[in-house]
């Protein structure tokens, strides 16, 4: 039991206690009232009005305890530090104010009565036990100061029957002593089974609200994902009839690029969808170095200046030095995202992206002059699949994970995406990153494009996919480059085919079969040839996946990937790196 478990069982016992003393004090004032009644002829007035008091005395501050307790209404920590030393400090009082009764009236009663009193005596103790249940000490303290002293005192007043008497109570005192050590641990146990009971139940009705969230976000994100899905492949549809049936160049022409652009656009959503479960794994980590802000800025101006521009926006970036530590197309990513929603929802007229010093960092905002967000949309827009009601009536749509994604960036630097509350002109977006001491390293050197083609002539490839159509449409445009190509739909056929031919590169699909993956079809190509170089062709994007395909020390593309993507990772399997050394000399 923790300590917050510790002190949720004792405030519990405490009130329980509060209100069981309540009820036994009325019992005692009855008893009292009888007590009174029978020593009023045989015992001295002011012995019997002097105890009178001092009982009556306790008995209120019992009776009060729980009216003030629910007046009051403490918190735990209250009951546990004011409360409950109070109630035990009332109970002793009433145990030494009836055991001095023992001592002053007992010597004036008969045999009788004192054998009627030790009754009360034992009764007293009983309900004290009881009563506060949750205190050992205290409950000792009654048993010793009741039974103890009616004990001691048969013990001193000869009489036929007060040895037995004595003993009596002292085992009777034993007896109550063992009833409470049990009672504790019965009524703890109770408490703390009720109050985890009461905690498992509350942690289930938060994981019932949490999965009626993420319920409900994905079926917003399904919605989105439809909805920005079906609009270029029905676009793509439009174009591929008209293409089919347009007589005229020009319009065949503008269909075929009009079926292009749709198919990108797809691609786009498709590889948005891809990039969040990537940031979403836990084995993703970033390549961390010195940047310029300035070469960033750059390279975003001609990304999103053109599409700013067809939403009636620009783009302004503020001059900069600063040199910060990141992960340079995680960060492009990150500012893309947020330049991107500005774009799309804000409905301004200018985005600023800007860069300063503060507390030892570089913190970077992209604010807009838009439609801002909303006050009760503020702490749940970097939620996934999730976005602001002024977005909703956007035309535009979107998956309601730029935000998020941006968001998992900035983790994966230590920083947090924050939304700047006193910019009020629209929306504010800021996060921090390190500062970097080192110059940024020179841009590597990559081969033009245009020369891409000629690196592809003539190279064989083998092509492994288990949907044979895909696999010959593969094949047709490999063979549209001026190269050769074949295609097996499982590992066993592409053993048959490598028995007569080798091949310059494998292409190959990773969910094959329930039995087969593309590992097994890689293990199988390079036991022939060890160092034939390998691209992985598949749809899944799971993180998982990512990290098992990775590992195989292959390249990867996701599908649907565009001609010229595939073009430029066939290439970059056959192109030669320059050698430094040569050039130098």
């Amino acid at each position: 039991m923790d300590a917050d478990e510790r002190t949720q069982v004792r405030a519990e016992e405490s009130r329980t206690a509060f209100f069981v003393a309540g009820i036994f004090s009325v019992i005692l004032l009855g008893t009292l009232i009888y007590v009174w009644s029978l020593f009023a002829p045989i015992a001295p007035r002011d012995t019997l009005n002097i105890w009178t008091g001092l009982i009556v005395a306790v008995i209120c501050a019992i009776l009060a305890m729980p009216i003030a307790y629910s007046i009051r209404q403490p918190d735990e920590q209250e009951i546990v530090k004011v409360w409950s030393p109070l109630g035990k400090a009332i109970a002793m009082a009433m145990d030494i104010s009836i055991a001095a009764s023992i001592w002053l009236l007992l010597p004036y009663a008969s045999e009788g009565l004192r054998l009627l009193m030790v009754i009360f005596y034992m009764a007293a103790i009983s309900g004290q036990v009881i009563a506060t249940a949750e205190s050992l000490a205290t409950n000792a303290f009654g048993i010793i100061a009741l039974p103890g002293s009616v004990a001691l005192f048969y013990f001193l007043t000869p009489g036929e029957y007060s040895n037995g008497i004595a003993i009596f109570c002292l085992a009777f005192g034993g007896l109550l002593m063992m009833a409470a050590i049990m009672l504790k641990q019965a009524v703890r146990s109770a408490f703390l089974a009720r109050l985890r009971a009461e905690d498992a139940a509350n942690q289930l009705t938060e994981a019932l609200e949490k999965a009626e969230w993420e319920r409900d976000s994905k079926a917003r994100f399904i919605a989105a994902a439809s909805h920005d899905l079906r609009q270029p492949l029905h676009a793509a549809s439009l174009y591929f009839e008209q293409a089919q049936i347009a007589r005229d160049t020009s319009i065949r022409d503008r269909a075929v690029q009009g079926v292009r652009t749709a198919f990108q656009a797809a691609g786009s959503l498709l590889d948005t969808l891809l990039d969040h479960l990537k940031l979403g794994s836990e084995t993703m980590k970033p390549a961390l170095d010195s940047l310029s802000l300035t070469n960033v800025y750059q390279r975003l101006d001609k990304l999103y200046s053109a599409e700013a521009g067809m939403a009636g926006m620009s783009i302004r970036f503020r001059p900069t030095l600063h040199t910060v530590r990141a992960d340079e197309s995680l960060l492009m990513r990150a500012l893309g995202n947020l330049i991107s929603n500005a774009i799309k929802h804000a409905r301004g007229e200018r985005i600023l992206v800007s860069s300063r010093r503060r507390d030892g960092q570089i913190e970077l905002i992209v604010m807009d002059d838009g439609v801002g967000i909303l006050e009760e949309d503020r702490d749940s827009i970097f939620e996934e699949y999730v976005q602001g009601r002024s977005v909703e009536l956007d035309p535009r749509g979107g998956l309601g994970l730029g935000l998020a994604s941006t968001q998992r960036i900035a983790e994966l630097h230590n920083s947090k995406l924050m939304l700047r509350p006193e910019w009020r002109g629209g929306a504010a977006f800021s996060l921090r990153l390190d500062i970097s001491d080192t110059l940024p390293a020179l841009a590597p050197h990559t081969t033009p494009t245009a020369d891409i083609p000629t690196e592809l002539a003539g190279k064989s490839v083998l092509i492994v996919e288990d949907v044979k159509e895909a696999g010959e449409a593969l094949a047709s445009l490999l063979q549209s480059w001026d190269m050769k190509a074949l295609c097996a739909t499982s590992v066993r056929e592409a053993r048959a085919i490598l028995t007569s031919h080798r091949f310059d590169a494998l292409i190959s699909d990773w969910r094959l079969s329930l039995a087969e993956t593309g590992k097994d079809v890689i293990a199988a190509v390079r036991l022939e040839q060890p160092d034939i170089p390998v691209v992985v062709l598949t749809g899944d994007g799971s993180p998982e996946t990512i990290e098992q395909i990775l590992s195989l020390n292959v390249a990867l593309l996701h599908k649907p990937a565009t001609p010229d993507r595939l073009r430029a990772n066939l290439a970059s399997l056959f192109i030669k790196p320059l050698d430094t050394e040569a050039c130098s000399a």
